[in-house]
């Protein structure tokens, strides 16, 4: 029981570490690549399309 209670914070603290770091690299994710639907790639896509067309 003595060596559960040693190894039980540490194996919180990993976890904790993981997910912390799961959590950034989604949240990095989110702010380098800009969606779809905002308003500058909707322009930029009506613009390559009426380029493309004539």
């Amino acid at each position: 029981m003595i060596e559960q209670q040693k190894s039980f914070p540490y194996l919180i603290v990993g976890i904790s570490i993981l997910l912390g770091c799961m959590f950034l690299g989604f949240f990095y994710l989110a702010v380098t690549s800009e969606p779809e639907y905002m308003p500058s790639q909707k322009r930029a896509a009506v613009a390559t399309t009426t380029h493309n067309g004539h």
